[in-house]
């Protein structure tokens, strides 16, 4: 036995019994995919549902797979525009944009107002860019919340109505915060997490050992989530994002994150190139 179906069999022997108590959050990312298949093809599972959510946002290559391999697909009650009017858009990252959201509403938190100003030493402050911008009184509206609108509140939803509960994909070595909240295979609150001590290298040979349907837009970005998405701008994942998607598609994305774009130096009028990835 090698060190891949070692970890298969281990991961296996995770999975609870009641499994027909559980759901797979199927995102159609790379993570979600891997063990869609591991239920499918290893388990030989067909008591756990496979659930998505249309947030309007996915790349349609990877809407394509939701539609293709998920058992129910969720609709979440508010659309990208009505989020991004009532509570704003993601820019500089989750952590400052949680802060920066509440500073605009008026907030007099002190833990808030340290965070803000950076009068602590802490990772997750506000940047002097940010914070300047914010200042300026020409701030667009600023929050993280259209994760939350689009993608966990139907999930919360769906677990209200079943009483089931999810099967995450998620993996500590994805982000600092990650590694942090994900350090066994369950959550506080029910989750099951079964990937979390998951390295790159293991994923990667496990697909490529069996073989595993890859899409093809992870030639060009690391990880896929909602097109076109700010937060990926440190990575250079932005641009390349937008330049993969179908014009109107395109469009759309760019009306929505406009503003972002402008105030993180996003080019989003020159397209790269544009390879009409399988839909």
């Amino acid at each position: 036995m090698d060190e891949v179906d070692f970890y298969l069999k281990d991961l296996a022997s995770r999975f609870p019994k009641d499994r027909e108590n559980y759901y797979l959050s199927y995102s159609g990312g790379k993570d979600s995919h891997f063990l869609y298949w591991f239920i499918k093809e290893y388990l030989k599972d067909n008591k756990i549902k496979i659930v998505s959510v249309n947030t309007y946002m996915e790349h349609p290559e990877i809407f394509a797979r939701m539609k293709k391999y998920a058992d129910v697909i969720l609709i979440p009650k508010l659309k990208p525009f009505e989020i991004k009017e009532k509570f704003g858009i993601p820019c500089f990252s989750k952590a400052q944009d949680d802060v920066i959201y509440y500073i605009q509403k008026g907030s007099k938190s002190e833990s808030r107002l340290r965070r803000f100003y950076a009068t602590d030493d802490s990772m997750h402050n506000v940047s002097k860019k940010a914070r300047e911008y914010v200042l300026s009184g020409h701030a667009h509206k600023i929050s993280p919340l259209c994760c939350k609108y689009l993608k966990k509140e139907p999930f919360r939803e769906f677990e209200r109505e079943t009483g089931k509960h999810p099967i995450l994909g998620v993996r500590g070595v994805e982000s600092l915060q990650r590694s942090s909240q994900y350090k066994s295979c369950f959550t506080k609150d029910g989750k099951f997490t079964p990937l979390w001590d998951l390295t790159d290298s293991m994923l990667n040979q496990i697909y490529k050992k069996y073989d595993i349907e890859i899409p093809d837009i992870y030639n060009y970005v690391s990880r896929t989530g909602c097109a076109g998405c700010p937060y990926g701008s440190w990575k250079g994942e932005t641009k390349t994002e937008l330049d993969l998607l179908p014009e109107n598609k395109r469009k759309f994305t760019i009306s929505y994150f406009r503003e972002s774009y402008d105030v993180l130096g996003i080019d989003y009028k020159h397209q790269q190139f544009n390879l009409n990835l399988a839909e």
